[in-house]
C-alpha cells in the first residue's frame, strides 16, 4: 500500500512539475511575443497616435486566426476577436446568408491580404470595409451588401477556385478581383503547379491547436520564434513571411511575360465563367510600392531604399509594368478593367506601410477609386 501511495504522489507532483513548466514556458514565449514581434505596420508611422497595446493586439489578431488545412486556404468560419470578426463563411466581416435576400445586391471583393486587410485596425477599416460604408451613405436605392472574400497570401488561382467552387453559392451581383501583387511575386513553381499550394504538416498541427486550444498560445509563439530565428528576427507576423531583402528583386523578372499571360487567362476565365452564370465581374490591378509617380513620404522613401536603390529598381518595380499588360484586352470579357498603379500619384500621405499593403487611410482611397468603377454597373437597369 505504501508502494502504491508513493507511486501517486509522485504522478502528482509529475503532473504538477509538468503544468509549472509548461506555464513557464507560455509566459516566457508570450513576453517575448508581446516586446519583440512585431508586425512590420508597427515598424511604420501609420498609427500615430494609437497606443503600442493596441497595435499589437491588431498584430496578434491576425495571427492568431485559424485556417483550415488543405490545397486550397479556407479562413476557419465563426471566429472572433478584438479587431477581426469571422463570418459564418469563413470571411471577415459581418455573417451573411447562403440565399441572398431578394432586396440585396450582392458585391465580393476577392484577393490577398491587402482585400483582407493586414494591417487595417477593424472589419470597417478594410477596403471591403469602406466600400461597404460608401454606399451606405450614398442615395443608391438598392440595398448593397460588400462582402470580403479576401484571404492572406491568395493568387489568382485560388481566388478563381474561390470564386466557381464557393461564391457561385452565394449568388454574387458582381465580384471584384483585387490583384496583382501575389501573381507577380510567388514562387514561379507554385504558381503554376497547384498541389504546392498544400498546408505543410506543421502547420496543419498548428491549424489544429489554434482551432482547437485558441487559449494555449506556447506553439504559435515558439512557430514564429523560430521563424524569427530562421530570417535573422526579421519575420512580420502580419503576413507570416519574412521580410523582404533586397538580395534579389521582389517582382523578379525572369517569367514576368509569361506570368502576365497566364494571369491574364485566368482573368479572362474568371470573367467568362461570371458571364455565364448572371453576374459581372470587375478586375482591378493594386498599387505597389514604387510603381505611379507617388509623392513619397520619408518612411517610404527609406522602404523603397531597403527593397534596392531610390528608384526602387532593386525592388523590380518596372517588372510589375510587364506584369500589368495582362489587363490588355479584358475589357472584351470582363464587366470592366482597371489599373490602379498610378491612383496615388497626388497623395503625399503616408499610405504604405511595406512594399504593397496599406494604411486604414489608403485603404479608404482605393475604396473610393472602387466605388466610383463600380457605379456604372450598378446603375445599370439591366443589372
Amino acid at each position: 500500500m505504501h508502494v502504491q501511495v508513493s507511486y501517486k504522489k509522485q504522478f502528482v507532483f509529475g503532473i504538477i512539475f509538468l503544468i509549472v513548466i509548461l506555464s513557464a514556458v507560455e509566459g516566457l514565449l508570450r513576453i517575448d511575443d508581446y516586446f519583440n514581434n512585431q508586425c512590420i505596420f508597427m515598424q511604420s508611422d501609420i498609427y500615430p497616435e494609437m497606443d503600442y497595446g493596441k497595435q499589437k493586439q491588431m498584430c496578434n489578431d491576425y495571427r492568431d486566426i485559424a485556417y483550415l488545412a488543405g490545397v486550397d486556404r479556407h479562413i476557419q468560419p465563426n471566429q472572433e476577436n478584438q479587431t477581426i470578426h469571422i463570418n459564418n463563411f469563413g470571411m471577415r466581416g459581418p455573417d451573411i446568408t447562403q440565399n441572398k435576400p431578394s432586396d440585396t445586391f450582392r458585391i465580393f471583393v476577392i484577393g490577398g491580404s491587402t482585400t483582407y486587410g493586414s494591417g487595417s485596425s477593424s472589419d470597417a477599416a478594410t477596403i471591403p470595409g469602406f466600400l461597404q460604408e460608401l454606399f451606405d451613405n450614398s442615395e443608391i436605392s438598392k440595398k448593397i451588401e460588400v462582402i470580403n472574400a479576401g484571404i492572406e497570401g491568395s493568387t489568382s488561382i485560388e481566388d478563381i477556385y474561390r470564386i466557381k467552387n464557393v461564391l457561385i453559392d452565394l449568388e454574387p451581383d458582381i465580384v471584384v478581383l483585387y490583384q496583382g501583387n501575389n501573381d507577380a511575386h510567388v514562387d514561379w513553381h507554385r504558381y503554376t503547379n497547384h498541389e504546392t499550394f498544400e498546408t505543410t504538416l506543421e502547420k496543419k498541427i498548428l491549424f489544429f491547436i489554434q482551432t482547437n486550444l485558441p487559449e494555449y498560445k506556447t506553439p504559435i509563439n515558439a512557430f514564429y520564434l523560430i521563424d524569427r530565428m530562421k530570417s535573422g528576427f526579421q519575420t512580420d507576423s502580419v503576413t507570416n513571411q519574412g521580410v523582404y531583402t533586397a538580395d534579389d528583386p521582389y517582382f523578379n523578372p525572369e517569367h514576368m511575360v509569361e506570368r502576365s499571360m497566364i494571369w491574364h487567362n485566368r482573368m479572362k476565365d474568371a470573367c467568362n465563367f461570371g458571364n455565364e452564370n448572371g453576374f459581372k465581374t470587375i478586375v482591378i490591378i493594386q498599387p505597389s510600392l514604387g510603381t505611379g509617380n507617388k509623392p513619397l513620404t520619408e518612411y517610404e522613401k527609406n522602404y523603397i531604399l531597403h527593397l534596392g536603390g531610390d528608384d526602387g529598381s532593386g525592388y523590380g518595380a518596372i517588372n510589375y509594368d510587364t506584369f500589368a499588360n495582362g489587363l490588355t484586352g479584358l475589357d472584351n470579357y470582363c464587366g470592366s478593367a482597371h489599373d490602379l498603379r498610378y491612383m496615388f500619384d497626388n497623395v503625399p500621405e503616408l499610405v504604405f506601410y511595406d512594399n504593397v499593403h496599406l494604411s486604414d487611410f489608403g485603404n479608404e482611397l482605393v475604396a473610393k477609386r472602387i466605388f466610383e468603377i463600380i457605379m456604372p454597373t450598378i446603375l445599370d437597369p439591366e443589372v
